[in-house]
């Protein structure tokens, strides 16, 4: 039997570990938190975009690589499509409550709240993980994977609440990590999603690919007093959307653009609407929902539109600011159609991998692969021969102090900040090599942790520097503007 270590408790992640542990192998689950909530799957709208109910594979491989600008990876852009309705049958015949419809899934049904789509799909996912022996190693922080003869050996992890260090010996790991949207300051994702993943990779030597293109979602709140959150394109398609001079400019660029809606362009425009949006920031763009009459609270499209509840806009007597948010990372590590990467015994699925999307992801899509590679990473892990793993001793090496060097936390939101206006939806060239100038000096500083929250703080530095490197690396590489891109 395999002994596989899955690093990540996300639905790829935790989609691996099902699959691993149905073909027989002993599985357990590296998790920062407890499972479950933490993840970008938990906050996700819940809706899957595939090929099912009418649209052929061949219809979605077309769309897809069009909103992709074509740098999709073709080889696991076919395997997504012609694979995908099958992955989301298996994971329904599990237990996990899937609604279809034409090119369309959702799991909303069993959503803990409307803002979290996806809490109750992860939720069915860790009791069905727990049911089949599943065993999960929370509050524990993934910090190296290690090799022995060319072979992913093993991982060393730390209890951050405690300050223990460890190493956990597998015969194959799944990486599983997610993206590193906390790099930027304005993001709609987790707190913990820090790009560990890239970091494990890259001290591994592997690849990271399209690092550039990083989403950011058109339309969030950004209003002083407001949750950072999104606000569904379709916004405008209910509320005037103006900008500073009063301007509602949103028809005219949809008409450009080629799409009839905020619908339409939220799934195939997103990129064009957040560098618009951002052109605009800095005088601001502006919601009008004091004008909202009391009846389109009843509507359920509007409801979802607007993401927050109604006591968020009540009694207003202005409109609400908003702004793009760090959304979903398009890049990342490079693996095969089986999900393995170019180290042996090291398989990788979901957002912390790159590839599928290209330049720019489908609205929908994002699930759809987490799932569909999910089960290929577990399954490609199970496979690996069972041998005695090299024994390491736990990574010991301390990165920051109790003493001295400076709060981690003032660390970490100036880094955002300034990956913000250097790596943003909107890019200028001697700025970004500014901030490659910042991180190198950032990598040298003393950071200072007092307690297990800010043990785990630090701990995620690493991946946050590797990630908001990596990215203005390949926006610098890349000179002209295409898809999520764009550089002046």
């Amino acid at each position: 039997m395999a002994n596989v270590l899955v690093i990540g408790s996300g639905g790829a992640g935790l989609c691996a570990a099902i699959s691993a542990r149905r073909a027989g192998a002993d599985v357990a689950v590296i998790s920062k938190t407890a499972a479950e909530y933490a993840s970008c799957t938990a906050y996700s709208a819940g809706i899957f975009s595939l090929p099912c109910c009418g649209v052929s594979a061949g219809e979605q491989y077309e769309k897809l690589l069009e909103t992709g600008r074509g740098l999709n990876d073709q080889a696991l852009l076919r395997t997504l499509t012609e694979e995908s309705a099958s992955a989301l049958e298996e994971i329904a015949s599990w237990g996990v409550t899937l609604k279809f419809s034409k090119g369309r899934a959702s799991a909303r049904a069993t959503a803990k709240n409307p803002l979290m789509g996806g809490s109750g799909m992860t939720r069915q996912l860790v009791d069905i993980a727990k049911a089949l022996g599943v065993k999960f190693i929370e509050w524990t922080a993934a910090r190296r994977i290690h090799a022995f003869k060319g072979r992913a050996c093993g991982v060393s992890v730390a209890d951050w609440r405690s300050g223990r260090n460890f190493y956990l010996s597998a015969d194959a790991v799944v990486l599983a990590t997610g993206g590193a949207g906390k790099i930027y300051s304005h993001s709609d994702n987790p707190e913990r999603m820090t790009g560990d993943g890239y970091a494990l990779a890259l001290e591994e030597g592997l690849r990271l690919r399209d690092m550039e293109f990083v989403q950011f979602y058109p339309m969030g709140w950004v209003q002083e007093s407001f949750p950072k959150w999104m606000a569904d394109v379709t916004l405008g398609d209910y509320v005037r959307i103006t900008d500073a001079a009063g301007k509602e400019f949103l028809k005219d660029a949809y008409r450009e653009w080629g799409v009839k809606d905020g619908k339409e362009c939220n799934y195939f425009a997103r990129d064009k609407l957040s560098v618009l949006l951002a052109q605009k920031e800095r005088d601001g763009v502006f919601a009008h929902m004091e004008e909202v009459p009391e009846s389109l609270w009843n509507d359920r499209g509007f409801l979802y539109a607007a993401a927050l509840p109604k006591k968020f806009f009540e009694g207003l007597s202005r409109p609400l600011r908003i702004a793009p948010l760090e959304h979903y990372f398009c890049g990342g590590v490079e693996i095969a159609a089986n999900a393995e990467t170019a180290l042996d015994g090291l398989c990788a699925c979901g957002e912390v991998t790159g590839g599928i999307d290209g330049a720019n992801r489908m609205g929908g899509n994002a699930l759809t692969h987490v799932f569909t590679f999910g089960l290929k990473a577990g399954r490609s892990a199970a496979a690996h021969p069972h041998e005695t793993p090299k024994d390491f001793v736990a990574d010991d090496e301390e990165i920051f102090s109790d003493r001295e060097g400076r709060p981690v936390l003032e660390v970490r939101r100036e880094l955002q900040q300034k990956a913000w206006r250097a790596i943003g939806p909107i890019r200028e060239t001697g700025a970004i090599r500014d901030f490659l100038s910042y991180i190198k000096a950032l990598k040298k500083e003393k950071i200072k942790a007092e307690n297990g929250y800010e043990r785990l703080l630090a701990l995620e530095m690493k991946g946050l520097t590797a990630a908001a490197e990596a990215v203005a690396q390949a926006a610098l590489e890349r000179k002209e503007s295409i898809g999520a891109h764009y550089i002046t």
